[in-house]
């Protein structure tokens, strides 16, 4: 594997503070809203070292979510990207697939109606 193709396995047990700092990332986007008065946290590099570190786990759900919403946040100049493997890629990609398939796709024009009264 690459520096790039890098990716960690989370495991709750072994890795019981970078579960810590998932909760902590999330409690500060989403309870928070994005307000660091309210967080646990002092300033916004605090959150980006977080960030940083729980990247590696991008096979886990809940740190792809932590991840994209800190991304959403104003204060973030560069976002930050998950890192996962490939085949967890490709199973992601292969599920916005079938939603895309699966959309309804239809088309509605809009004309005037005539009602004739005999």
């Amino acid at each position: 594997m690459t520096d790039a193709e890098e990716f960690k396995v989370f495991n709750k047990y072994k890795h019981i503070e970078e579960a810590e700092m998932i909760k902590k990332i999330i409690n500060y986007c989403y309870k928070c809203d994005y307000m660091i008065s309210f967080s646990n946290y002092d300033n916004i590099q605090q959150v980006i070292d977080d960030a940083n570190k729980i990247r590696y786990f991008g096979n886990e759900p809940s740190v792809r979510r932590a991840i994209k919403l800190l991304n959403k946040d104003n204060k973030v100049k560069d976002k930050i990207e998950v890192i996962m493997s490939d085949k967890c890629r490709a199973r992601l990609d292969r599920i916005e697939q079938i939603k895309e398939d699966n959309k309804v796709k239809f088309k509605v024009t809009r004309e005037p109606i005539v009602i004739v009264f005999e």
